[in-house]
């Protein structure tokens, strides 16, 4: 197997579990629509709609995303070197890099509910402070607890990203560590 082949293989597999992830998530939005439509109280029951319509929609959005763009992602992931022609065995390196970037786009996805949580909540306490909608809710939103978490969430969501997008140092720098401590041969006279 070719490591585009494999980095392919591995890409779509993520789209597949991104895609089983939306199962439960569609009947949370079922759920949240009922429960609008029975209240219909107004504004925080739209955003709870608008926000579980999004989540939903990015789930679904990057699971189809790694399913038809995983060769072009592939492409990216592995090296340039592998001919076409002749297949190649599979590094332990191009392994490294592969899980690499699969840990990152797990750790963005699971921080893009929460990353986007915080970002309407941001937006929301802002449309408040315009007056375009003033709710007696008008406080910061975030508690101390609340701010520390909100930045986590967007360090999670960078390094899920930086973890994809920046594969290859990380394989380097593991290469790196590994032989760091290792005491050379002496040499001979």
């Amino acid at each position: 197997m070719k490591p585009n082949q494999l980095a392919t293989l591995v890409l779509r597999l993520m789209g597949i579990y991104c895609l089983t992830v939306l199962i439960p998530m569609a009947e949370m939005l079922n759920n949240v629509i009922f429960f609008h439509a029975r209240n219909n109280s107004g504004g925080s029951d739209t955003a709870m709609v608008i926000i579980t319509f999004l989540l939903t929609v990015s789930w679904l959005a990057v699971g189809i995303s790694l399913i038809v763009f995983s060769r072009p992602l592939a492409e990216m992931l592995t090296p340039k070197n592998a001919g076409e022609g002749n297949i190649t065995v599979v590094s332990f390196e191009q392994i490294q890099i592969l899980a690499f970037a699969i840990a990152g786009v797990l750790i963005f996805a699971e921080a893009l509910p929460q990353l986007l949580n915080y970002i309407f909540t941001f937006l929301h306490y802002l449309i408040q402070l315009k007056g375009k909608n003033p709710d007696p809710d008008a406080g910061w939103p975030y508690t101390r607890f609340g701010f520390v978490s909100a930045i986590g969430t967007f360090l999670k969501a960078a390094l899920g990203l930086w973890l994809f997008f920046g594969a290859h140092g990380f394989a380097n720098f593991s290469r790196q560590l590994r032989n760091f401590g290792t005491p050379k041969p002496p040499a001979e006279n």
